[in-house]
């Protein structure tokens, strides 16, 4: 069952609209609509004088505040700076308003360029044909390819946004009424651009960017003139858009320091008052104290690494010297230690400084390192120590800041470790306190950034005055009353500061809907969601569809063991597998698999047939090795066409009930899937009954073959009366009577395709009963081919591929026989607002 929704719309007060929201989002009920601005157009024009008047009380009440609190607009300065302000507002609104038809304009006239226009595109209806540009859903493209096909229509798109295409369209005068129709229900909004543009794109686009600078320069003018105003009048808040960047910057910086102090918050740990300036606070605070303490930690690790440095060295130097040499520099001369590895290096710096004025004094060390101390004039050091340090010589500092003797330097260096392991005791204490600290706080801060994050979120897509805010949405009809109490509380809670209106759909608007069925069906509606969601006067198909769809995998695929070992799968995927599979939820496809199991497992006991082994039938007369007996054959394709003609005419019943719900009476009647095509396709199924002979019902419902004679019985007629009908369509409907002959001979051709097409029920089902008769022969000819190519390869082809074709075709008949001939599926999927 569909439920549609009801519009929703709600007035109140700037210091109040967060309270509106929060509650909103906690209720769940909501799913909020972004208000454009077309929509704020459109409102002006409805509520102007409603908004007028309240304005108006609302400034007489700031007025009488500032009287009774000494601050009355007195008639000279501060009287004109108030209406200046106001001035300055109101054009404001009018640049911004200009900004966005600017940009817009300029993003057609870029998509026209992707498009490959060059010249602007000639719009309007000349002589036969019109054309159109207008933006689109992306989404929303697929439906009107669909809806295009096979019809006199030229179309042309290219990308406009992420999430939107600017589409071109060309076609015949006679098809616009209906074209427009479709269009409104896609989303479809149509594009203007002023005559006053060059034909030439490249020179449009550069008109428009010099407006757009010019205009963008004037609102950049106005923001600055406000925001001086700003500090001498009260009342005024920021931009959303401001302050929601401030909120996600603020809410990032929250989840940096989570993932650093305490990756495993789950929820609040601490209730707490909070506002964004004590979130800001806070924030600051620990990323302050945060870098300060790891950016202690990180000295202190500095220098205990130097420190150990230090005290391996002197520990090798001990073997070798009680007393460590002087370094540093003085007046003239320079003195520094280190270490160098290895012979070679030694004897070619040995080499450099061959006639030089350097001193060298040397210690061996543990294997081919050496400990050198040098002393040279300052003027050669750098020199030196360049020479050095290609000979991979790595100097030793910080010797000169310790004893001179060697045991009590090691000393020392213990004593100031044995410091350091101390700080860093104390400092690693001073940052657990603040993780324990940050744990208790952020849950709370994490909540109230998220609540508000999408609070600030959902006033964007609203409308504002100075004053007040509008808020609209959509709430599902049967939670209509309970949101009204709901909000009569809130209402009471502040103040009286909220006005409530529910109000019906416009006509062509799209409506959300929600689905309601029962729960056996429930996982149906992912296939219906899969063709497309149904709209608010649509006819919910999910339950038919459910069982049509099973009950024709069931004729395709009909086995009892396999229909069992499909059920152990379903229970496999839904109940312990629980994981996404294939990128599809393993519990929906389990679920489904259910479904198809059992209705496999009731035909296979019907037809006899359990692992691809022939076992009794249980349908009277029919026998064990039925599939080499024609006439069972021929028998199996007439159920197969019956079952097709009756899910044929199910679907234009369920047409006509449709157009009736749109109103569309002419369309019910004469259309070729309302009472017309219904009248000739009955007419046209039973004169093919004459034509050939059939036995419907042996004894009760019999065809005598007539041939050519079939054209003289009354279902013939009543065939062409059907088609009158539609060929007198599009006189009622004013259309072109040459696209209602044309409707008429594909409604005809469509008749015999769409019948015969059911045919494939029967194919399958004789498909799975040839590969058992096939492991019978195999078993016959030889039991060990027969087990393990017969019993084993064929009974794993079944379940996989033959599963998945079998399952591809019951779905391909539902959605291309069944759907096409009355299901728009051009809704979209209720989805209430939740904090």
């Amino acid at each position: 069952m569909i439920i549609p929704a009801k519009k929703l719309l709600i007035v109140t007060l700037r210091d109040r609209e967060t309270q509106v929201l929060r509650r909103l989002g906690e209720l769940g009920v909501v799913q909020l609509r972004k208000l454009t601005d077309e929509d704020a157009s459109k409102f002006r024009e409805m509520e102007v004088e409603k908004l007028r008047e309240l304005e108006k009380i609302y400034h007489k009440f700031i007025e009488l505040c500032r009287m009774l609190t000494g601050s009355l607009f007195e008639e000279g300065e501060e009287r004109k700076l108030y209406e200046e302000y106001t001035r300055l507002k109101n054009r404001l609104d009018d640049f911004l308003i200009k900004q966005s038809i600017l940009k817009k304009r300029k993003a057609v006239v870029e998509a026209l360029l992707r498009m490959g226009e060059k010249q602007l595109p000639e719009l309007g209806n000349f002589g036969e044909i019109f054309s159109i540009i207008g933006i689109l859903p992306r989404k929303r493209l697929q439906d009107l390819e669909r809806f295009l096909a096979n019809k006199p229509f030229a179309m042309k798109y290219a990308e406009f946004s992420t999430d939107q295409v600017l589409v071109h369209l060309i076609g015949l005068l006679d098809l616009q009424d209906d074209l427009e129709k479709v269009l409104v229900q896609l989303e479809f909004e149509n594009v203007k651009l002023p005559e006053n543009l060059p034909k030439d794109c490249h020179e449009a686009l550069l008109i428009l960017d010099e407006e757009l600078s010019r205009v963008t320069d004037e609102i950049d003018s106005v923001k600055k003139a406000l925001e001086d105003m700003k500090k001498r009048l009260t009342g005024f808040v920021t931009e959303e858009g401001v302050e929601l960047e401030r909120l996600r910057k603020l809410y990032e910086d929250v989840v940096r320091l989570q993932r650093t102090l305490s990756p495993h918050i789950a929820k609040p740990m601490e209730k707490m008052e909070l506002d964004e300036k004590t979130v800001r606070n806070l924030i600051n605070r620990f990323h302050r104290e945060y870098n300060s303490i790891r950016r202690r930690i990180h000295e202190l690790e500095w220098e205990q690494k130097k420190l150990e440095k230090l005290n391996s060295i002197l520990k090798k130097l001990k073997e070798v010297t009680d007393e460590l040499p002087e370094t540093g520099d003085f007046e003239t001369i320079s003195a520094f230690t280190g270490i160098l590895d290895g012979k070679d290096a030694l004897k070619r710096f040995t080499q450099f400084i061959s006639g030089k004025s350097v001193a060298v004094q040397r210690f061996d060390l543990e294997g081919e390192s050496t400990f050198l101390y040098i002393i040279c004039f300052k003027d050669q050091s750098r020199e030196i120590k360049i020479q050095l340090a290609s000979l991979g010589f790595k100097e030793v500092e910080g010797l000169s800041k310790l004893p001179r003797k060697v045991d009590e330097a090691l000393k020392y260096i213990a004593m100031k470790l044995e410091e350091i392991r101390i700080e860093r005791e104390r400092v690693e204490a001073k940052l657990e306190n603040l993780k324990r600290e940050f744990a208790s706080k952020a849950g709370a801060i994490l909540s109230y950034l998220e609540v508000h994050l999408k609070i600030g979120e959902a006033l964007m897509g609203t409308l504002k005055s100075e004053t007040m805010r509008v808020i609209q949405g959509w709430v599902l009809a049967d939670q209509v009353e309970e949101l009204k109490l709901e909000l009569e509380r809130l209402r009471r809670r502040i103040g009286g500061a909220l006005f409530l209106e529910i109000m019906d759909p416009e006509p062509g608007e799209e409506v959300p809907t929600a689905l309601r069925n029962p729960k056996p069906f429930k996982v149906f509606e992912s296939l219906i969601a899969q063709y497309g969601w149904p709209g608010h006067k649509e006819i919910d198909p999910t339950v038919i569809s459910g069982i049509l769809w099973t009950l024709m995998f069931g004729l395709m695929f009909p086995d009892l063991g396999h229909g069992i070992a499909i059920i152990a799968m379903g229970l496999f995927f839904s109940r312990v597998f629980k994981k996404r599979f294939l990128g599809i939820n393993s519990q929906k496809l389990g679920t489904l698999m259910i479904g198809l199991g059992v209705s496999s497992a009731f035909f296979g006991l019907l037809i006899g047939e359990f692992f691809l082994i022939e076992t009794t039938p249980f349908i009277p007369g029919l026998h064990a090795g039925w599939i080499e007996d024609p006439n069972v054959t021929l028998w199996l394709i007439k159920i197969a066409i019956f079952f097709g003609v009756a899910q044929i005419l199910l679907a234009m019943a369920l047409a006509i009930r449709n157009e009736l719900r749109h109103g569309d009476i002419i369309e019910a009647i004469l259309g070729q899937h309302g009472l017309a095509g219904v009248i000739s396709f009955i007419g046209f199924i039973l004169t093919a009954f004459y034509f050939v002979g059939i036995t419907v019902i042996p004894g009760l419902i019999e065809f005598p073959e007539l041939g050519m004679g079939a054209l003289t019985q009354w279902p013939f007629f009543l065939m062409i009366a059907g088609i009158i009908m539609m060929i007198l369509k599009p006189v009622f409907a004013k259309e072109s009577l040459s696209m209602g002959i044309g409707n008429v001979l594909e409604t005809v051709t469509a008749f015999l395709a769409n019948t015969f097409s059911y045919a494939r029920i029967a194919g399958f089902a004789i498909v799975h009963a040839a590969l058992a008769m096939v492991v019978y022969r195999l078993m016959e000819a030889n039991p060990i081919m027969g087990i393990g190519m017969g019993l084993i390869f064929l009974n794993l082809f079944a379940l996989t591929i033959e599963l998945m074709v079998c399952m591809i075709q019951a779905l391909r008949l539902l959605y291309y026989e069944f759907f096409t001939k009355f299901y728009r599926g051009t809704g979209s999927p209720y989805r209430p607002w939740k904090i």
